[in-house]
């Protein structure tokens, strides 16, 4: 056996085209013929069906005739098929019924002309493939694996003088079994955290195998994502860390311009334990892809310009390490610093036990962008139909009749996903992001202004490419909608589809709820009845949801709750508008809107789903809308009492939810309802954890009958730290917006 470690960079690697097999009742799969030129292998391609049916395979390859019949065996109907590599569009045909109808088991498809299809991918048989032949073993910090190198056709062994094989970004021992073709890893870790190997082989022929990574964690605690706590900030708005990649626009107001915040910002605070002190063991941070330079002007009617602060006019869309884009010396935002801090800044949180996530933007690029420039005239982009005004680059500006095809501004061109080269150009450019800076998981923004066909195409990619040792990478998308969308949120949820959505009708019940008190809890009530229900039944079993009462895009929930504007909306009306640039809202001296959010905190924790909390939300920062919602983030002594006082109970449930599988996994019992109380049990086995709340200006005592919890001994509380004897019946005393939690 040869023990052999070596390393290599920046090698310019062909487009490899995979064959994609597919599960359940459709089978495509390498038969053992060959053929002369670039037909390397047969493939076959097989449907469950009935024996009196009588089936045909239509595609681009046969014209879309009825020229390629299906055999039928054993309940299969199946046919061979000699492909040069590449993608082809197909259906299935009986010309028993005279109809057509897809593969439901094959997640990838693609567009003919309009026309939805499945998708085959086929491989070029000249490259090798490596995979891993099962899970990792885990004994302790030792992680074992095994990875199968299967050579092209030539049969050429690995050239580990030209490949690549990384442990983090550094070279990985191993070893290779030269008879079985055998790559094994055998590593003992010296700390907890993630590990995770790249693999890029190379055969002698000078031909690579698709990139492999295989992640594993080392964890005290099992990680699941329904245990998670999610931060959101917004890198430029959250810490300024370095001040040499300081440089605003000239001309643009301060609230609009860039502000400094940066990586180093972000891995300062990883240093210095205030997200861990908190019970955050989840980071979604702004795209890191590249922007543009220039300024552009606001969406509809605003005439006031921006920089791209915010990380969503992206020119660098598609760099790959096949692909580095002409005009670019970094994909990565310069403002937030380099690759390597990036790197710097995701190792650290990993060590620490956290996820990190990208904000992701696949709707569109800037006209600044080398995709728009080199693929404007191929259809990669929807332009504007005839009957509808043309922008000034030819597409039309919502327009949200036409949500799918058009575009936000005349600068931010709209990808046109029934183009297959723009879907594997986005697709492609994802997953070297994901195993380049070795991320845990994405929030995809604008979900539903694109064709559902991107989502299911990517999740495909992620869980072939990406879990590979069936970790979940967590994908998290935005639907905006109001308080009864499920239906617009349910669709894009499914094992093919999306693991969650925010949860957008609950935020709107939330904040009409506990900041406004616009809605009573015997109303809220009969919402969750239906919100807790729908996700789960009428939509995806397995949907992870993320609950929130504040992001980037609406009112700041502390204004909201102090009535800085119409007091009804949950987004602040016309008036959260108008006070973006002048009379913004002032961080309130009284307690008042602080103890409303403390009672919409404390909901959000004790709620299934993920609590995901937007930087400044921890503690309670005033704003109008966008961009006035944006300040930059407050540390340490910059922050009032009452702040203080709002951090110190954000971190209290952030970790006490850590602890009680009831909140994450449990059932909810409703034990007192009334116009301005609530109280719930939640229950997971052993685990009990009950909620009560005071949304009124009184004081109020609460009454519960515990006798059908079952609960014995002594229960505590969690803010006041009082014992009670669990007894069938006890009393609470809650002060004006207040609220307490028992648990056993």
């Amino acid at each position: 056996m040869d023990d052999t470690r070596i390393s290599f960079h920046d090698v310019n690697l062909n487009i490899i085209l995979i064959l994609f097999v597919l599960l359940s009742s459709t089978i495509i799969s390498c038969g053992s013929s060959s053929s002369e030129g670039n037909y390397c292998h047969g493939i076959v391609v097989s449907v469950s069906g009935r024996a009196e049916d009588d089936l045909y395979i239509k595609s681009s390859f046969n014209n879309w005739s009825l020229s390629t019949p299906m055999t039928y065996k054993d309940g299969v109907w199946s046919v061979e098929l000699f492909l040069a590599p590449g993608n082809y569009p197909y259906e299935f045909f009986s010309t028993k019924t005279s109809k057509r109808f897809l593969d439901s088991s094959n997640p990838l498809t693609m567009f003919d002309k309009g026309i939805r299809y499945n998708k085959l991918i086929v491989k070029d048989c000249r490259y090798p493939a490596i995979e891993l032949t099962g899970r990792p073993e885990i004994s302790g910090k030792n992680i074992k694996f095994q990875i199968k190198f299967t050579a092209g056709i030539s049969g050429k062994n690995p050239d580990f003088k030209k490949s690549e094989i990384l442990l983090g970004r550094e070279k990985a021992d191993f070893s290779f079994d030269k008879t079985t073709r055998i790559i094994s890893i055998d590593y003992e870790a010296k700390e907890t955290g993630k590990f995770t190997w790249f693999f890029r082989i190379f055969d002698t022929d000078g031909f690579a195998a698709e990139v492999l990574t295989v992640p594993v964690w080392i964890e005290e605690t099992p990680f699941e994502w329904e245990n998670s706590f999610m931060y959101q900030l917004m890198t430029d708005r959250f810490s300024n860390g370095d001040k040499s990649n300081d440089s605003p626009l000239p001309d643009i107001d301060e609230k609009a311009n860039w502000q400094g915040g940066d990586f180093q910002g972000i891995i300062d605070r990883i240093d210095d334990n205030y997200f861990s002190d908190m019970g955050v063991n989840v980071l979604w941070i702004s795209s890191p892809i590249a922007n543009t330079e220039n300024p552009g002007k606001g969406m509809g009617g605003d005439t006031r310009y921006y920089a791209p602060y915010h990380s969503y006019w992206p020119i660098a869309t598609g760099w790959t390490n096949e692909l580095h884009l002409p005009g670019l010396d970094s994909p990565i935002e310069k403002h937030f610093g380099s690759e390597e801090k990036l790197h710097e800044l995701i190792q650290k949180a990993h060590k620490k036990g956290i996820r990190v996530m990208f904000d992701f933007v696949p709707n569109h690029v800037h006209t600044d962008s080398y995709l728009w420039k080199t693929y404007k005239n191929r259809g990669w982009f929807n332009m504007a139909e005839e009957g509808f005004p043309k922008n000034s680059n030819g597409g039309y500006t919502c327009g949200w009749e036409k949500p799918v095809e058009c575009w936000f501004t005349d600068y931010l061109a709209d990808i046109n996903y029934q183009n297959d080269e723009a879907m594997e150009a986005v697709i492609n450019h994802l997953i070297w992001m994901i195993q380049e800076f070795d991320i845990d998981g994405l929030r995809l923004d604008a979900i539903r202004l694109m064709k559902i066909d991107f989502t299911s195409s990517l999740k495909a990619a992620i869980q072939r490419k990406v879990t590979t040792t069936g970790i979940l990478f967590y994908m998290i998308g935005e639907t905006f909608t109001g308080d009864m969308g499920w239906e617009e949120i349910g669709d894009y949820l499914g094992e093919s589809k999306l693991d969650g959505q925010f949860d957008f009708p609950l935020y709107h019940h939330i904040v009409r709820t506990f900041l406004l008190q616009s809605e009573d809890f015997e109303t809220f009530t009969e919402f969750l009845k239906t919100n807790d229900y729908r996700y789960q039944n009428d939509f995806y079993k397995g949907s992870i949801m993320g609950n929130f009462i504040g992001n980037h895009d609406v009112a700041r929930a502390l204004s909201l709750a102090n009535k800085d504007f119409d007091g009804v909306s949950s987004q602040g009306g016309a008036e959260a508008d108008q006070k973006v640039w002048e009379n913004s809202p002032k961080l309130p001296e009284e307690e008042l809107p602080f103890k409303k959010m403390r009672n919409a905190l404390t909901f959000m924790f004790t709620h299934p789903g993920i609590p995901i909390i937007y930087q400044g939300d921890e503690f309670g920062m005033p704003g109008a809308n966008d961009p006035d919602n944006r300040r930059m983030a407050l540390f340490g002594d910059d922050l009032s009492e009452n702040q203080k006082e709002n951090l110190s109970h954000t971190q209290i449930l952030g970790n006490f939810r850590k602890k009680h599988q009831a909140l994450t996994h449990g059932t909810r019992k409703n034990l007192a309802v009334s116009e301005n109380i609530y109280a719930f049990a939640m229950i997971q086995g052993d685990d009990t954890v009950i909620a009560l709340f005071n949304n009124g200006e009184d004081e109020e005592k609460i009454k519960l009958d515990l006798s059908e919890l079952k609960l014995s001994g002594k229960l505590e509380t969690l803010f006041s730290g009082e014992e009670i004897d669990a007894k069938n019946k006890i009393e609470i005393t809650l002060e004006p917006f207040g609220a307490e939690i028992i648990y056993n």
